[in-house]
């Protein structure tokens, strides 16, 4: 399958077919990367993994303090 690479603003750009991004498994809104290989550019999907609460919290610095506050009587079908 060929395209052609089109100029898009200050940019250029290469309309993909559904069946190649279907084949990579490639949905609208993905995040990819790009990188260039001799004559190739490849497009590689951003697999992004939930970080733990270990890894969200290790640049964290700096003492913090928490308090709890009095939002009131129940007022309707609150579960206890």
């Amino acid at each position: 399958m060929n395209g052609t690479i089109q100029k898009w603003g200050n940019s250029h750009a290469v309309r993909l077919p559904k069946s190649i991004l279907s084949a990579a498994l490639i949905q609208e809104n993905d995040v990819v990367t790009f990188s260039a290989e001799e004559d190739k550019i490849v497009i590689t999907k951003v697999r992004r993994r939930h970080k733990t609460l270990k890894e969200r919290l290790a640049n964290a610095s700096g003492e913090y303090s928490f308090e709890e506050w009095d939002t009131g009587a129940p007022c309707g079908g609150e579960v206890l």
